[in-house]
């Protein structure tokens, strides 16, 4: 009971206390137009507050209904997923914008539907990779690894077509996350993910685009009206942030960043809250992983617990991860938003429900341990 509750709390407390801060960034904003972060701020604020809402009710729900009924559920989730995802490219549906197709616009409601299929393709696998011979409930006739690793390909070519690389990197790490959960030997997972990681990266070197953000990374000085804009931005906000804190809503960052609040909330956070804030934003995501760990041990009886539970975790810490070495100005821009923190309401509300699964698999009565769990080589 003890190690339900810290585990619990080391997952639970950390996203809304994330979520808080990225609530008051955007509610911060000065009133000037704009992207997120930028215009009027009760706009921004009631969608992120909104998405706070749902992401929390969604995860209630997850640890509510249980990870076996949630596992069962996965290939249904996975396909409507993947559907919302593919409907970015249909016309009126899906929004063009800056040369991608990312996003669905449907009356009120708008978003980027691949923060749901990530998390979704993450759960299909360690529901098919991962299924115990013992596990309770029938296991699907389909159900097979090579089948799930054919799926996850999918989902990951369709978030290349849009073209999303980040999110089809995340996908990726979910992706073979849940296969090293499930037991598959490194001498086969290694080699297969080394591959695919440099066959995105490959894919994306034939992007006109990718090829000038690492020119302005490379040589930023060189490219001041173009992609290096932003790159000498970060640099001047890490500055900031050692100098001292601007306060809330104050930061330079605001007025030079193109996204503050959402690609760049980090070094936003750095700006106002000074080495302070960003000490507590990375203690904050140390605490989930802290918390991921000890589901991930409370789920050691089956595999494909331990699977869903390394899957949800690669999804939640590889964005914040790539968004944090982003803003330090360790890797080129590749535009990926923080979870709970970022103004990205569709974001939040799949955190909110991979947050929960963590949460349902702690809270799991252990079941008898497979004794071929974990033998895949």
């Amino acid at each position: 009971m003890a190690r339900r509750n810290v585990t619990v709390t080391l997952l639970v407390v950390p996203a809304f206390g994330l979520a808080a801060l990225g609530f008051a960034i955007v509610a911060t904003a000065g009133q000037r137009p704009g992207g997120p972060g930028f215009g009027a701020p009760t706009h921004f604020a009631a969608r992120q507050a909104v998405g706070v809402a749902l992401g929390a009710a969604l995860g209630a729900l997850v640890a509510r209904v249980g990870v076996h009924r949630v596992f069962r559920a996965a290939p249904v989730l996975f396909a409507g997923a993947l559907l919302a995802t593919a409907a970015v490219f249909v016309r009126g549906v899906g929004v063009h914008a800056a040369g991608a197709n990312r996003w669905l616009h449907l009356g009120p409601v708008s978003g980027s539907p691949a923060p749901f299929l990530i998390g979704a393709t993450g759960l299909l696998v360690a529901a098919w990779a991962g299924g115990d011979a013992g596990a309770p409930g029938p296991r699907p006739r389909l159900a097979s690894r090579p089948l799930a690793l054919a799926l996850a390909l999918l989902a990951v070519l369709v978030l290349v077509a849009e073209p999303d690389f980040s999110a089809a990197a995340i996908a990726l790490a979910a992706t073979f996350a849940a296969f090293a959960g499930a037991g598959v030997a490194g001498r086969r997972l290694v080699p297969a993910a080394v591959v695919l990681a440099l066959g995105l990266a490959l894919g994306a070197s034939r992007f006109g685009y990718v090829g000038d953000r690492v020119h302005g990374f490379v040589s930023p000085e060189s490219d001041r009206h173009g992609h290096g804009f932003e790159v000498l931005a970060l640099a001047r906000a890490r500055t900031n942030a050692a100098a001292g804190a601007a306060g809330l809503g104050h930061g330079a960052s605001r007025r030079h960043l193109s996204s503050p609040a959402s690609d760049y909330v980090f070094a936003l956070v750095g700006d106002e809250l000074g080495r302070g804030g960003l000490w507590a934003v990375v203690g904050a995501w140390a605490a989930i992983a802290a918390g991921a760990v000890l589901a991930t041990r409370a789920g050691a009886g089956e595999a494909r617990r331990r699977a869903g539970a390394a899957a949800c975790a690669a999804a939640l810490l590889a964005p914040a991860a790539l968004h944090i070495a982003v803003c330090r100005g360790w890797t080129p821009i590749v535009g990926v938003t923080m979870p709970f923190l970022s103004y990205d309401p569709a974001l939040t509300i799949a955190s909110g429900g991979e947050i929960g699964f963590l949460v349902g698999l702690a809270c799991v009565r252990d079941a008898a341990p497979d004794p071929t769990a974990g033998t895949f080589a």
